[in-house]
Order: C-alpha cells, then sequence, then structure tokens
C-alpha cells in the first residue's frame, strides 16, 4: 500500500460523489472529485417538458396582461419613465421629467421596449416584465438540470427540472411581479443567469482542439462571460442585484481550486489556490469583474448629458454624471424614512407576514385585487428544503461539485444581505424577497429527483403536485384581478390580525396611500 501514486476511492452512495484518497509521502489527501454516475444527456422528454413549462408559463402571464387598464403601484414610477426615455414627450407620458432616480436605468429601458414596441398602453408596459418571468421559468429548468444530471439515477434530472421549473411558474409572486411594470423580474432573471451560466462555465469542456474567435474574445471562458453581463445587468437593475455576486465568485474560486487539486492531487490547499490564482486571476477579474462594470455603465447610454471626452472628475461630463448619481442613489436609500401601510421587516417576508396590495377595486357588487404575495404551500417546505440540503451537504464532506452548494449560496446570497444592510430602514418589502424565491423552488425540485426513486416519492411528488396545483387555481383570482365575490375574497385572506397602531384597523386593502404605520399582527388585507 505504498507509493505517491496509490489511489483508494471511495464513494458514498447517498452522497452521489467521489472522495479519492491520494496516499504520499506527506500523508493522506482527501481530493473533492466530481461524481463519476453517468451524467444523462438531453432527451426528447426534456425538450417536451422544458416546452410545456415554458408555454404555461407564457399563458398565465399573458392572457389578459392589459387588466388592470391604468397604472398599478409602483408603475408610476417605472411605466411614467420608460415612456420618458423611449417616448420623451408630455402629452404621451404624463411627466416633463423622470418621476423617479432612485435606481440604475436598465430595467426601465426594458420596460421602455415594450413600449417602443406595442406603445404606451398597459400591455406595451408590461410585457417585457412578462417576457423575462417567462425566461427566468425556463432558466431554472436548465439550470436545475445541469445540477442534477450527474446526481441523481433515471429521469431524476427531468423530474428535478420540471419541479422546479413549475414551482416557479405558478408561485403567486413571480407571477404577480410577472405581470405589473415593476423591476424585481429583471433581477431575478439576471440572478438565475448568472448561477446558471456559471455552473455551465464549471461542467465546460476545459480542452478543445478548435478554438472560434468568439471564445478567444471570452478568454476561453464564453459561459463565465455571460455571468459577468447577468452580474452587470442585475445590479443595473437595482443595487440588490449585486448581492448574488459573492456567491457566484466564491463558488467559482471554489470550483477552480478543487480542479487544481484534482489534476495535481499531492499538491495542499495553499499550492492549489496559489496555481488557480495564476491560471484564473485574469479571466476571473475581467469577465466577473471588469465586464459586469462595463454593462452597468453601458446602462447609462441616452441616460446621462455631458461631453463623454472629459476628464471623469470634470463637472459636465458624462463621468461625473454617473458618480454623482450613484450618490444620490445612496443618499436616498440610505436616508429614506417614514412608514409604509404595506412595509415589513426582512426577517418576516419567507413567512408571508404581510403581503403587498398592489391595487384594489370594490365597484359594483365584486371586490378585484393583484396581491404580492406567496405560495405558503411552496415557501414553508421550500424553507424546509434548504435546511435538509443543508444537511445532505454536510453528510456529503461539504463536496464542492454537488447541487446542495450552489442552491445554498445563491439563496443566502440574495437574502442575508437584507438582514443586515437594511438597519434601522422601515421601509423594506416583501417583494424583495423574489430573487430567492427560485432557489427556494431548486431546493424542493432537488428533494423531489431524489424520492422520485421509489414509488412512495413518485406518490408524494405526483401529491404534492396537485396541492401546488389546487392552491394555485385558489389564489390565482387576488393575484391577477379577477372578480369575486366579498365572502370568497374573505376566505382568502389567510390572516387578518389588521389593527394598527394609532389608525384605523384595516378592514379592505388601501392601494391609495404610501403613508402610515402597518399592522402589528400578521396581515394580509
Amino acid at each position: 500500500m505504498a507509493g505517491a501514486d496509490l489511489c483508494l476511492a471511495y464513494e458514498r452512495n447517498a452522497a452521489s460523489h467521489i472522495l479519492t484518497l491520494i496516499r504520499t509521502p506527506k500523508g493522506i489527501h482527501i481530493i473533492d472529485r466530481p461524481p463519476t454516475q453517468t451524467r444523462h444527456s438531453w432527451t426528447r422528454l426534456d425538450t417536451g417538458m422544458l416546452a410545456a413549462v415554458v408555454l404555461g408559463a407564457a399563458l398565465i402571464r399573458l392572457v389578459s396582461l392589459g387588466r388592470p387598464t391604468e397604472l398599478v403601484f409602483d408603475e408610476i414610477f417605472y411605466a411614467r419613465d420608460a415612456c420618458w426615455y423611449v417616448v420623451g414627450t408630455e402629452s404621451v407620458c404624463g411627466i416633463s421629467d423622470l418621476a423617479s432616480r432612485s435606481h440604475p436605468p436598465l430595467g426601465k429601458w426594458l420596460i421602455g421596449a415594450g413600449i417602443a414596441t406595442f406603445g404606451y398602453d398597459p400591455f406595451g408596459w408590461r410585457v417585457a416584465v412578462a417576457i423575462a418571468g417567462t425566461l427566468s421559468v425556463g432558466l431554472v429548468y436548465l439550470l436545475a438540470w445541469q445540477l442534477l444530471r450527474g446526481h441523481v439515477a433515471g429521469r431524476g434530472a427531468t423530474v428535478a427540472a420540471t419541479a422546479a421549473s413549475g414551482l416557479l411558474a405558478t408561485d403567486f409572486l413571480h407571477l404577480v411581479q410577472s405581470r405589473v411594470a415593476m423591476l424585481d423580474a429583471f433581477i431575478a432573471l439576471f440572478v438565475i443567469g448568472a448561477v446558471a451560466f456559471i455552473v455551465l462555465d464549471r461542467d465546460r469542456v476545459r480542452q478543445r482542439s478548435d478554438v472560434p474567435w468568439w471564445w478567444r474574445l471570452s478568454l476561453g471562458r464564453p459561459w463565465r462571460l455571460l455571468a459577468g453581463v447577468c452580474l452587470g445587468a442585475a445590479t443595473a437593475t437595482k443595487w440588490s442585484g449585486a448581492y448574488v455576486a459573492p456567491a457566484v465568485i466564491g463558488l467559482v474560486i471554489a470550483w477552480e481550486i478543487v480542479e487544481r487539486r484534482r489534476h495535481a492531487p499531492g499538491v495542499g490547499w495553499r499550492g492549489a489556490f496559489s496555481e488557480a490564482f495564476r491560471r484564473e486571476a485574469v479571466p476571473t477579474i475581467v469577465l466577473l469583474g471588469v465586464v459586469p462594470l462595463a454593462v452597468y455603465i453601458a446602462s447609462y447610454t441616452g441616460r446621462m448629458p455631458g461631453v463623454v471626452l472629459a476628464p471623469p472628475w470634470e463637472v459636465g461630463s458624462v463621468w461625473r454624471g454617473i458618480w454623482d448619481h450613484q450618490g444620490a442613489m445612496l443618499d436616498f436609500h440610505t436616508t429614506l424614512g417614514g412608514d409604509h401601510p404595506y412595509q415589513s421587516p426582512s426577517w418576516s417576508w419567507s413567512l408571508l407576514r404581510r403581503p403587498v396590495a398592489y391595487w384594489f377595486s370594490d365597484e359594483g357588487a365584486t371586490y378585484r385585487e393583484i396581491l404580492a404575495v406567496g405560495n405558503p404551500v411552496f415557501w414553508w417546505p421550500g424553507l424546509i428544503a434548504l435546511v435538509v440540503l443543508g444537511i445532505t451537504w454536510w453528510r456529503a464532506a461539504w463536496a464542492s461539485h454537488r447541487p446542495e452548494p450552489v442552491i445554498l449560496a445563491a439563496a443566502a446570497a440574495t437574502y442575508l444581505p437584507w438582514l443586515v444592510l437594511s438597519g434601522d430602514r422601515s421601509q423594506t418589502f416583501l417583494w424583495y424577497f423574489l430573487p430567492t424565491v427560485p432557489f427556494l423552488a431548486l431546493a424542493l425540485g432537488s428533494l423531489a429527483a431524489v424520492v422520485w426513486e421509489r414509488t412512495v416519492g413518485r406518490v408524494a411528488v405526483v401529491t404534492y403536485g396537485l396541492l401546488i396545483t389546487a392552491s394555485f387555481a385558489f389564489y390565482v383570482p387576488i393575484l391577477t384581478a379577477l372578480p369575486l365575490e366579498p365572502g370568497g375574497w374573505r376566505l382568502r385572506m389567510l390572516f387578518s390580525d389588521c389593527e394598527r397602531p394609532g389608525a384605523p384597523t384595516q378592514t379592505l386593502p388601501d392601494d391609495s396611500s404610501s403613508q402610515g404605520v402597518p399592522p402589528d399582527g400578521w396581515c394580509w388585507i
């Protein structure tokens, strides 16, 4: 049993990964290797399931997209500003200057693309958001399939991808945010894209004989280049889109270090880090640092007057204007005070303590509402699934090439900063949780793939799917402004502890006021 090249392979079946014990003169080293289980190829079934779930997502997002016919909630800022971007006339847009400067321009440019194509009407200002929501569902399918394809048996990757994308397609909050002209559906799309592309970069063909021009242009990392574009686009939509960056960069660094150790088993962690730094520092800094910055700055094209060929510190230069706007946005977000009737602390978002009424009408004998709320049948099991994934990853000896670190890192990166950075700011809202929701879906999809191997597991997955479908059918009227009798509307208000200190107790939603304290209790009204 002596010799530097002696390898003992130890496979944990439940963990679906390989740990290789390398005996060297310096001792035994444990090397985390990618799984050796068969990596299933894409099939016609995957094509069919992807097409079906994307088509379903598109239908529920695009049908009657023009209802309501007036501006809804924060559309008064983003739709009108987008109109000003692409039309620029007060007679059409109803404003003579921007209504809000609290975020970078990209999201408004995307909304403006729909207005430029279809006109300044409800469908025109919402269609880009609906497309982003639909694409997010498709990306989650591809990400789930890529993550699970080498870690589960049979059709497990297809099961995981279908379950995860189906959960996102029917999620209450994701549907609502995909049908109103706000910015958060774009953030979710770009965040999913950044994570999906670094996973594809990890699994890329590292050696190839044919090197096309676009391969060289991307420094040999085309998927990492796309991840950098997505990071820049997410940040150029809202600063909170950058929260996922530490997870993306951290995963890339970890995978590259493991890759170096795989090729040189006797090298310690310090040597592997040095080798990874030597090989990957330039492409990582350029593609995940410079490229996002370039995308962010490019989003200001056409929106920042001034001289381009001027020193960046000179007043009147484009670059000074962009810099000053960053300071103005920072001041806005750090000094925003007062209360909003629908605000809620970040710790309570996943618990659905205080949804947000975007629009409400009680004309005639029926109620119509658009309520930004999550599905408790999805979100609460999703939180448990994240905990289960953490335990599974621990039992797998923290192996790096598994699905768990990707899902857990992305979920933590998109949510935990809100617990820290929101500080004393009172006006935070449940819809800020949207970029985390796809990773709840991926967590549940991963568990579905594991239990699918047994008959009882398949029964459980199908039963849960039917429960999700029933909950969606029950709640869809208050997500899409369909008419309801008052009794039917109240039946859907899961929590109604709506007493407010120093203010009237809410009995019906109020979408007309942005001032006032929220209820102390758990209130969906």
